[in-house]
């Protein structure tokens, strides 16, 4: 009863440790090919403002293609590059971190298009692993 136990035990341990290690090591999503949904950081950034659990209905951890002139260029804390978009709220935007680095081409005051993952409102509604769509 006991050696039973302990390989019940043994094999528990083992499933975890798969699943773990599948979870870490899986590879990100790649927005490239994803169809998206196309809007303008000032209408994404109103339909967070106005109603967040319907917004997080229709975009959270969707592909977007957001359009919009950068108001600001930045690192995050992670040393991953940002553009903010702006908005009609002139303390808040829409916050792109970028998948690769920024083109020399992008600068304050550009009106750009970007696609990414909407990861949810903080005070910016944020987008992860953006890149720049092929045209």
């Amino acid at each position: 009863m006991k050696r039973s136990s302990i390989t019940i035990f043994v094999i528990l341990v083992c499933a975890v440790c798969i699943f773990l290690w599948y979870v870490f090591n899986k590879p990100g999503r790649n927005v490239t090919n994803e169809n998206s949904i196309t809007i303008a950081a000032t209408e994404l950034f109103k339909s967070y403002a106005e109603n967040e659990t319907n917004a997080n209905t229709a975009y959270l951890d969707k592909a977007i293609t957001v359009t919009g002139i950068v108001i600001e260029i930045a690192t995050n804390q992670q040393g991953q590059n940002m553009i903010v978009l702006q908005t009609n709220d002139p303390m808040f935007g829409v916050a792109c971190t970028m998948r690769s680095n920024i083109s020399s081409e992008i600068t304050k005051g550009t009106h750009v298009t970007l696609k990414g993952i909407c990861s949810g409102f903080t005070n910016d509604v944020v987008l992860r692993d953006c890149i720049i769509p092929p045209h």
